[in-house]
């Protein structure tokens, strides 16, 4: 470009044929020579010059040439600025509300700033969000045992796929899976509530989504109401939780949600934020297998039992096609060392196991 330049203002300089280089190249370089692309309207005949068009005998294209290099600098500056403003806010946000991973076959335990801690298993992630009124943790993928410290001022939340839950001091396990989120407790108790439903009426008691008529006097958990829309498990677990006035401080949802409460043994699987299951017993040999590599599983789908596979082992379970996924698998396994699954797999009817280095395909004959 600048030879170009150079080249078209030759004839100007009436050299007779001899040039000096390092005048050239003095003058290519003193911005004298530039053309700005958007060139000023010029002054019509009828219209005399403006003072300030002929102040100090300066060349009107001179002046102009100068307005683009000084746009082209505050542009520059500008986005120098609003690349360090950006960087900033992402570095606060990522130190604000930090997310911990870990990768296939990894774990990781850490303490909290509230001396909480957390046990979170291979291919796992969550971000920690804690404020002066609450301890809010988002499990983003996979699943972590949580052993909470008691600060009844301050709340524990977890909130996971569909579900929530809420503690002060307790120890429980939260699984989030591609069917739904399971929560186990170990040792305590939680609240497990979901966002479909309301906030309290006008007298203060909480209501069921889409709830119709219901019978007379208030509901019980031995004389479940009827709640048109959702099943009989999910009226009963509300009505468990808005007939217990003594739930304890911090377990009550503070958007009025109604909510099951869990007790040590027990677990609840969310899977829809419409339903909201009644709890159940709880194998807590087969919920924390993982903290010793092992993985217990007892009629669990397929397409579980290898998504927990594939978060220990780099060469990766594949289902091909869906006819496979709901088939049930029982047994105790390691979770570093599929070998003996896969031999139990090459020994069902109906299956056909091809294996490589990258992965091994579980499909149709």
């Amino acid at each position: 470009m600048e030879i170009a330049k150079t080249y078209v203002e030759l004839p100007a300089l009436k050299l007779a044929g001899k040039s000096d280089v390092d005048a050239l190249i003095a003058y290519a370089h003193s911005g004298e020579n530039v053309v700005p692309f958007d060139k000023p309207e010029t002054a019509r005949p009828s219209e005399p010059r403006t003072a300030s068009e002929k102040r100090d005998g300066e060349p009107k294209g001179r002046r102009a040439g100068r307005t683009p290099r000084l746009r082209r600098r505050l542009l520059a500056v500008a986005s120098c600025a609003l690349i360090f403003v950006a960087t900033g806010a992402v570095w606060w946000q990522s130190t604000r509300y930090p997310i911990y991973a870990t990768d296939i076959g990894e774990r990781r335990s850490m303490t909290l700033a509230d001396g909480s801690t957390v046990d979170l298993n291979a291919r796992s992630k969550l971000r920690i969000r804690f404020t002066n009124d609450e301890r809010r943790v988002e499990l983003l993928g996979g699943q972590a045992l949580f052993q909470v410290a008691k600060d009844k001022n301050r709340p524990f939340i977890v909130a996971s796929g569909d579900a929530t839950v809420r503690a002060v001091g307790t120890q429980f396990d939260v699984h989030r899976k591609d069917s739904g989120t399971t929560v186990t407790v170990l040792e305590g108790r939680v609240a497990v509530y979901s966002s479909a439903y309301s906030k309290p009426n006008a007298s203060g008691s909480a209501e069921p989504p889409s709830a119709g008529p219901q019978t007379a006097g208030p509901p019980h958990a031995s004389a479940p109401i009827s709640v048109p829309g959702h099943s009989p498990a999910t009226a009963l677990s509300w009505a468990r939780v808005v007939s217990t006035p003594s739930n304890p401080p911090g377990l009550a949802d503070p958007s009025g949600s109604a909510a099951i409460i869990l007790s040590a043994g027990e677990q609840v699987t969310v899977s829809s934020p419409e339903v909201l299951p009644a709890p159940a017993h709880a194998d807590i040999a087969a919920t924390t297998a993982w903290m010793q590599r092992r993985l217990i599983f007892d009629g669990s789908k397929l397409s579980d039992v290898v998504q927990e596979f594939n978060r220990f082992n780099k060469r990766q379970l594949v289902i091909e096609g869906e006819k496979l996924s709901d088939f049930r698998v029982s047994g105790v396994y390691s979770s570093t060392d599929p070998v003996s699954f896969v031999r139990f797999l090459r020994e069902q009817p109906g299956m056909k196991i091809t294996e490589d280095d990258n992965e091994v395909r579980i499909e149709s004959p």
